[in-house]
């Protein structure tokens, strides 16, 4: 399946003005099409710098057709600082490749989104993916924010996804939860793994930690992927030694996915971005290679994604299977 997407409407109602008082706004991300509710895949084209290394990265152009052949629906870019010649190249890749594009930026203040929505439109995202400030800014000035790029976006017709993401205003889980309780309107890119390693949470959550990712996820309208063992942030799927993380940080995607599922409306997409970082994340050897082949993970976690969204489908009794044949 492949999307051929255009810019998505959210946080805007989609009934009649008379009708759209007493109905609630709609916060997921949009395609436009008369369909049931629908997974997109998404590999972040940081995911494959550095590879098969840094001396002989793939070319933008060998890294499109890898995503196309390996069923992905789309790619995703960080716009922030990019040229009118960069977008043309990924919208010119992604007709080409038949994939769907994702825009990532990271705003220090609310006029920031502006370029970053002209991208997403030009580029036909259905998200826009912030990472917010840095954590060093207060939480007064992080809320204050935060609420003014959520009001950007909404006038804009952009959805805005934030990201959960160490070193931005939404490092701390507690502080995050605080954040989504001040604004109701404020939805995630919800990656758990910063909060398992910022939280040396290598084992079953504790229920205070239940309390507050229950928050979280209530709000999650997109996830990213990695894996953590509760101290390195990223860890090999393939790794025997990690199955039980493994297992765990999966079935809280897929409590995500469940939960959206059933109060999401025909039209809705939920992006699911598979995102292994190059070094540093990805932990070398004494040779200053990479320990396991980042990009055979990163199919494999697109086939566990697909797999645990189709389950999730049949859980909820909604929404659309994803894969081969659907």
């Amino acid at each position: 399946m492949r999307f051929q997407l255009p810019v998505a409407c959210a946080l805007l109602a989609v009934a009649s003005p008379s009708s759209a008082l007493a109905s609630p706004p709609v916060f997921n991300c949009r395609d436009g099409k008369d369909a049931p509710p629908r997974l997109q895949i998404v590999q972040n084209l940081w995911g494959l710098r550095a590879h098969p290394s840094v001396a002989g990265e793939w070319p933008d152009e060998r890294k499109a057709r890898e995503i196309e052949a390996a069923g992905f629906d789309a790619f995703d870019v960080w716009v922030g600082g990019a040229k009118e010649e960069d977008l043309a190249r990924w919208k010119a890749l992604g007709d080409a490749h038949g994939l769907g594009i994702g825009v990532e930026f990271g705003p220090t203040k609310p006029e920031d989104a502006d370029a970053a929505i002209a991208a997403a439109r030009r580029l036909g995202s259905v998200y826009l993916d912030a990472h917010v400030a840095s954590y060093f800014t207060s939480e007064t000035e992080a809320e204050a924010l935060l609420r003014a790029l959520v009001e950007r976006c909404a006038k804009a017709g952009m959805p805005l996804v934030v990201q959960t993401h160490r070193g931005r205003v939404t490092q701390d889980l507690l502080r995050t939860v605080a954040y989504a309780r001040a604004i109701p309107d404020l939805r995630f890119d919800l990656d758990f793994s910063h909060y398992l390693v910022a939280g040396e949470m290598g084992g079953a959550l504790g229920p205070e930690a239940e309390a507050a990712f229950a928050v979280l996820m209530e709000r999650a309208t997109m996830l990213d992927g990695r894996f953590t063992n509760g101290e390195q942030v990223q860890v090999d799927l393939f790794n025997p030694v990690y199955r039980a993380h493994v297992d765990r940080q999966s079935a809280l995607w897929k409590r995500v996915m469940v939960g959206w599922l059933r109060t999401a409306q025909r039209g809705d997409v939920f992006p699911f971005r598979v995102e292994l970082g190059p070094p540093d994340y990805a932990i070398l050897g004494a040779d200053g290679r990479e320990l396991s082949d980042r990009w055979e993970q990163q199919k494999a976690m697109k086939a566990l994604v697909e797999r645990l969204w189709n389950e999730a489908v049949a859980e909820s009794g909604k929404g659309e299977r994803h894969g081969p044949g659907n």
